[in-house]
């Protein structure tokens, strides 16, 4: 990092990356993510992506999160979390949709980009799914996850109905649901090996344990109907087949 660093694009997992904002200037920030994410949807298309602002150079400094997400999302990029900030940044993210994850989410592993691109806008319209219970960092989410919605939770979540193809349901530790996964899962943020994601009704967009994904396409077609967990075993994703799954 140089005294000239406006900002920092770190990636989390194979997608999941963290975008450390160093300072507020709205219209450098655009101007140098332009330059280092190259073309709209390349590198980084469809990679999940928290904005970090625990190292802001002035805590109290104004950020534009509509430019900022919807320059993002031009280049393919799935904004969904925020961590830092005052609690004003915390109500202008969460007017985009954007929730406060946990530190285990934000860690970053892996230097991408030193630096910051440009633009005007889209801002995301994600929404919270309205949840009860919670026990500390755990969640209950009783309704179901609808597209477009992102729930997050610090600790275990789990949901009392379905998540529906492109909706996203991200937690630090283990997934429970008990309906049909038909979006994203996100378990175990990037660290916690030992977190795993259960269901009634497999038919995913994608799993992720860990940092460890798979995709639709890359899940044994056999599997799909199922109820199933998935665990991370030696580096890799396990699915194991529970039992068929049929409604009452």
């Amino acid at each position: 990092m140089t005294p000239n660093s406006i900002f920092e694009l770190k990636a989390r997992s194979h997608k999941v990356l963290s975008l450390r904002l160093l300072k507020g200037d709205t219209t450098t920030i655009l101007n140098r993510l332009r330059v280092h994410l190259g073309a709209p949807g390349g590198l980084f298309r469809d990679c999940l992506l928290v904005i970090d602002l625990s190292n802001l150079e002035d805590p109290h400094t104004a950020i534009n999160f509509p430019a900022v997400c919807g320059l993002l999302i031009e280049y393919g990029l799935i904004p969904f979390g925020l961590h830092g900030g005052t609690a004003k940044h915390v109500q202008d993210a969460a007017e985009l949709g954007l929730q406060l994850v946990p530190p285990s989410l934000v860690s970053a592993t892996q230097r991408v980009a030193p630096a910051a691109a440009e633009a005007v806008t889209a801002p995301s319209t994600a929404a919270a799914t309205p949840a009860t219970g919670g026990n500390g960092d755990n969640k209950t989410v009783t309704r179901t996850v609808h597209s477009g919605q992102r729930i997050v939770a610090a600790g275990d979540l789990t949901v009392l109905a379905s998540v529906n193809s492109g909706a996203e349901v991200i937690a630090g530790g283990s997934i429970h649901i008990y309906g049909t996964l038909r979006g994203r899962a996100l378990a175990g943020g990037a660290e916690n090996t030992a977190a795993s994601i259960f269901c009634l009704d497999l038919e995913p967009e994608l799993v992720a344990v860990a940092g460890e994904y798979l995709v639709s396409d890359e899940i044994d077609s056999t599997l799909f109907g199922s109820t199933a967990s998935i665990t991370l075993q030696d580096g890799k994703l396990n699915i194991v087949k529970l039992g068929a799954f049929s409604p009452a």
